[in-house]
């Protein structure tokens, strides 16, 4: 019964944690953002906030950083990222629990993408070659494979649509993050910055309909230091994070990396009942 619950928080959680961060953010108190370039920065504009809706900005220097980050990753052909990911669903009691995995991704642009996705939820790895798309449960020696398509950013949604899969890191998977990070944004603004791992990370804030959160980025390397965002139309407003770190950027992947090797006794099944989802 204990597996049974935990197996069935995890699949509430992943929903969540998942769902792709548009990320963006409540109005907190704002910092002028670092001259992105010379060109002047228009005044915010801006709507009066409700009780539930935060005030609407759209700060052209958040969008430059959001536009620097995006560059870089675009410009980066391989790579590899360790993420630790968090995220809150609720119990059976009402009472909100929050999960953890972690993971190394492996990224090869155009088409090939691998991940070792470990923590309170089943192992879980996943591999994707131009060709196949193949997750694999290691504890039990459980697979699934099927045709894919012939890029990442194809693959993201048709993962998700084809087999349930919704990958925490897929922010830094498009060969364009700024036109995903920004796809109806309604607000976007500089918050200051944090210091993550000994790093000093520039903070925006951005919303989005349906979604409230933040993206924390490095100051010298222009990457991704940490996603977070809220849900507020979920009831209890669920939250989750993704850190990024230990960037390797120039890695010279091998492509078996990205091609499933079945392992012995290895057993194949249906992607829905590997990933505990419905069609």
């Amino acid at each position: 019964m204990e597996v049974k619950m935990k197996a069935k928080l995890w699949r509430i959680a992943s929903t969540f944690a998942f769902l792709s961060p548009l990320i963006l953010a409540p109005a907190f108190g704002q910092e002028k953002a670092p001259e992105p370039a010379k060109e002047a920065t228009p005044a915010p504009t801006t709507t009066p906030a409700t009780s539930t809706t935060p005030a609407k900005v759209m700060e052209q220097g958040a969008l430059d950083l959001l536009k620097k980050m995006s560059a870089k990753l675009a410009a980066t052909s391989e790579f590899v990222v360790r993420t630790r990911s968090s995220t809150e669903a609720p119990g059976g009691t009402g009472q909100f629990i929050t999960f953890f995995t972690e993971a190394v991704v492996a990224v090869k642009r155009p088409n090939k993408l691998s991940a070792e996705i470990r923590g309170d939820a089943p192992p879980f790895d996943f591999y994707f070659n131009g060709e196949k798309m193949t997750a694999y449960e290691p504890t039990h020696k459980l697979y699934a494979t099927t045709d894919a398509p012939k890029t990442i950013d194809e693959l993201v949604p048709f993962a998700a649509k084809t087999a349930g899969i919704l990958l925490p890191f897929e922010d830094v998977l498009y060969s364009d993050p700024y036109a995903e990070l920004t796809r109806d944004i309604t607000s976007a603004f500089y918050a200051g910055y944090s210091v993550i791992r000994g790093t000093r990370c520039e903070h925006v804030a951005l919303a989005a309909p349906g979604i409230t959160g933040e993206i924390w980025i490095d100051a010298k390397t222009d990457l991704p230091c940490q996603i977070a965002g809220i849900l507020p139309d979920v009831q209890g407003a669920p939250r989750f994070m993704v850190e990024y770190y230990d960037w390797k950027l120039k890695p010279k992947l091998p492509d078996h990396l990205f091609t499933f090797a079945k392992p012995q006794g290895a057993e194949p099944m249906d992607f829905r009942a590997l990933t505990g989802t419905s069609r």
